[in-house]
């Protein structure tokens, strides 16, 4: 006896998706044949909404039905972990709706089965997808002497999709961009000066797009200031000797060196360093920063963040800032700020020699603990920041980099900076560059010979709107995958290229 399930009862094994949800079509009746079905080709998604998509098959020999199973991870596809759930009519060319799923921004997975009796061959492998997501709303262009940005309403989606042009057809010296995470703006970039400039925006989700919002308009009144910042955690020359990721760390004489090589190679203008603070006696007094700076022969200059060695109630920060001095110039006083929980953030005001274009460029190192209350501590931590900053930079771009000690992985509740940093306008440079480099790396690889490759990140730069960011570089010397020779660091230095107004 044929056992027929409702409509509704398909609706509930689809939207839970505890295990595997499919649809399927039957053909209608045909001379008996007993072959095993050709497995599915021609496979293709026709149709996608916020809660369903249509999947194409070309028709098969010797297939009876076609199946879709749905399903939220690629191992509940595997054939031992499949279920059997809604069927319905074949037709001769078949397109099989997956109906009533819930909206997310990972995505779902599927895989196609053709059927004769008992026999049966499956799609392989697994195939994703994303349902659509929302049109942003609320976009908006604004260009003054912050910078040209742009700014929409925030949609759940798992990236966004910009499009610059000279007309207001969008058909003219058309220029795409693509973001990545829930951003809410943008900072376009390569403007002239007086020219006007037509964008729109959709979002994404795993490669699924939504429609472009309606077209807004700018008329840029700033030039563009190119500037490549660094920022290196180069590890305190006091953990000189200790083990760390199967490691024993190489004294800071071993170490320097090639920490130096890897940001000549870089080539950077401004570099934000952390962990520099230790006495290692080369000039005699000197601090690990002054050490990297001679080292770095003479191409930098320290920024004067702290009262320096040797004068009175003298205090060693441990995060600096060195600049290219043939190229920028410090403005006023540097200095440094106590953010909280005795950690600390280095600031300097730079301006290029050439086109007196002003930055004021922040340092910084946040806690270290793991868990929730370190979290909230790091969000508050970076709050602080963004207060001091506002008021030192009275107007001027901002650029803050560092040590965050924050991720999106294991041992992290939330990212406390990130979400502070968002909700002041500021970009993490990771999700809007347009190049990445080393990107699948973590910025911290634990002084492990082999580098982890999870992504994570801890080491960030981040720009105030107006602000743009066109590449993120994690500088790393590797030989099939590993260090050789001396580990400079447990931290990745990482670079990015900027554009800040003026």
């Amino acid at each position: 006896m044929t056992r027929r399930r409702t409509a509704a009862r398909a609706l509930i094994a689809l939207t839970s998706l505890t295990g595997v949800a499919c649809l399927a079509a039957a053909p209608a009746a045909a001379m008996p044949d007993t072959a095993a079905p050709a497995p599915p080709t021609g496979i293709h998604v026709t149709k996608i909404s916020s809660s369903s998509f249509t999947v194409a098959v070309h028709t098969a020999a010797h297939a009876k039905k076609y199946r879709v199973y749905v399903a939220t991870t690629r191992k509940a596809l595997a054939v031992a972990n499949l279920g059997h759930d809604t069927v319905m009519s074949a037709s001769k060319h078949p397109r099989i709706t997956v109906k009533g799923l819930r909206y997310r921004i990972s995505p779902y997975y599927y895989r196609v089965e053709t059927l004769n009796g008992a026999r049966r061959k499956f799609s392989l492998p697994a195939a994703s997808i994303g349902l659509r997501p929302a049109m942003p709303t609320g976009l908006a262009a604004t260009s003054n002497s912050h910078g040209t940005s742009l700014t929409w309403n925030s949609v759940n989606a798992t990236g966004f999709t910009v499009e610059q042009a000279t007309d207001a057809g969008m058909t003219q010296n058309v220029k795409k961009y693509r973001i990545i995470g829930q951003e809410n703006q943008f900072t376009p970039y390569g403007l002239t000066d007086g020219s006007t400039y037509y964008f729109r925006v959709r979002s994404m989700n795993s490669g699924t797009p939504s429609a472009y919002a309606a077209p807004v308009t700018a008329t840029v009144t700033t030039n563009e200031q190119p500037v490549s910042v660094m920022t290196y955690n180069v590890l305190e020359a006091a953990d000189d000797g200790r083990s760390e990721g199967g490691s024993t760390v190489a004294p800071w004489s071993e170490r320097g060196p090639v920490a130096a090589s890897l940001i000549q190679q870089a080539n950077p203008d401004v570099i934000g360093a952390q962990e520099a603070a230790s006495w290692v006696g080369v000039p005699t007094p000197a601090r690990q920063i002054d050490s990297l700076t001679a080292m770095l022969g003479g191409e930098y200059s320290l920024a004067d963040t702290e009262i320096p060695p040797g004068q009175p109630h003298h205090l060693r920060t441990g995060v600096y800032i060195l600049y290219k001095s043939d190229t920028y110039q410090a403005v006023g006083q540097g200095g440094h700020w106590d953010i909280g929980n005795t950690r600390w953030a280095a600031y300097q005001v730079l301006q290029n020699r050439s086109t007196g274009a002003k930055f004021l460029f922040v340092s910084a190192h946040l806690a270290f603990p793991a868990g929730a209350a370190a979290d909230r501590q790091r969000e508050t931590e970076t709050n602080n920041l963004l207060s001091d900053a506002g008021r030192e930079a009275n107007g001027l771009p901002i650029v803050y980099v560092g040590d965050f000690n924050s991720d999106q992985w294991a041992g992290h509740a939330f990212n406390g900076p990130a979400i502070a940093m968002r909700a002041a306008s500021v970009d993490d440079a990771y999700d809007v560059a347009q190049t990445r480099v080393h990107a699948r790396y973590n910025t911290a690889d634990g002084y492990r010979r082999t580098p982890p490759m999870n992504g994570g990140r801890i080491d960030y730069v981040f720009a105030q709107r107006g602000v743009a960011a066109t590449s993120w570089d994690l500088v790393m010397d590797l030989s099939h995958g590993k260090f050789v020779g001396t580990i400079p660091s447990d931290h990745n230095p990482l670079v990015s290229n900027l554009l800040f107004p003026y």
